[in-house]
């Protein structure tokens, strides 16, 4: 009797290991948190190349895009800045490579008549302000034209799109030659915009916050002045303020007010010139 209640003991003990070794087995094993990945800053921005402290680039204006001679362009505009382009890679970017004279002389050629055409639009625009002086206007903004796209910060990354727009441009029908120029402009002026927004980028960086603007509100400050006291031998004090001021002969010469001359109108604005925005012919 004693040995069968032991034998019962032992296998009562055994399947209750065995029991528990099995939901051990069973249990879900901890899952194990995910490794510690260490945040890096971003570096930050680098100067252009060509860049330097102080450089003057174009303000960028609300939409984001800086300003560049093609802002609003008529269609004859855009012709003709086009050309523009395209004259000064072909002055300064030929010897890089080549590919650029050769093309740039056989569309001056195939299609002089609708660029004469586009150039006489485009000079009537001008004229049509009535400026007197819009052809010196016009002069100084084509120089504009030259001097922007002639940067040499700028030239190998424009040389390289200029490439591909004189090789595009003696494909284009002279009717889609408005609508081609406006995005060859847009190509042709984004090395240039993307080097004022690297500058912007780099110098916005690095330059000190300026002083938070503390709004002040002057209050006026009312200081009495006594009247002046003057004393004869112990009279009684006479006050200057009574006395009555001297009325002005006829010989007092007048103060002349200053009345500024009136402007001359009819003249162009010296800075800052926009283009004339006319309709199309």
């Amino acid at each position: 009797m004693g040995e069968t209640m032991t034998l019962r003991a032992i296998l009562g003990r055994g399947v209750l290991a065995g029991w528990v070794l099995g939901m051990a087995g069973c249990a879900t094993p901890p899952v194990k948190p995910p490794p510690v990945v260490a945040t890096v800053p971003p570096p930050p921005p680098q100067m252009p190349a060509g860049g330097y402290i102080g450089m003057k680039i174009p303000h960028k204006l609300a939409d984001g895009t800086y300003v560049t001679p093609n802002i609003a362009n008529t269609d004859q505009a855009a012709v003709w800045h086009l050309r523009n382009a395209l004259n000064v890679a072909a002055l300064g970017c030929d010897h890089a490579g080549g590919g650029i004279v050769e093309p740039y002389n056989a569309w001056l050629t195939t299609h002089a008549a609708v660029l004469d055409h586009y150039l006489q639009a485009y000079r009537h625009e001008w004229q049509a302000t009535g400026w007197w002086d819009w052809e010196r206007v016009y002069d100084n903004n084509q120089t504009r034209i030259y001097n922007f796209y002639s940067q040499p910060t700028m030239r190998a990354a424009f040389c390289a799109v200029a490439r591909g727009e004189i090789a595009q441009v003696g494909q284009v029908a002279d009717a889609d030659l408005p609508a081609f120029a406006r995005k060859a402009l847009l190509r042709l002026d984004k090395p240039f915009v993307d080097f004022y927004a690297a500058f912007d980028a780099w110098r916005d960086y690095y330059e000190p916050a300026p002083p938070p603007v503390v709004r002040t509100i002057d209050t006026p400050i009312a200081v009495a002045t006594p009247a002046p006291v003057a004393t004869l031998d112990g009279n009684a004090p006479v006050t200057l303020g009574t006395m009555p001021l001297s009325a002005p002969t006829p010989g007092d010469t007048p103060v002349a007010s200053a009345t500024p001359s009136p402007q001359a109108t009819g003249s162009a604005p010296l800075a800052g010139v926009v283009p004339p925005a006319a309709t199309a012919p």
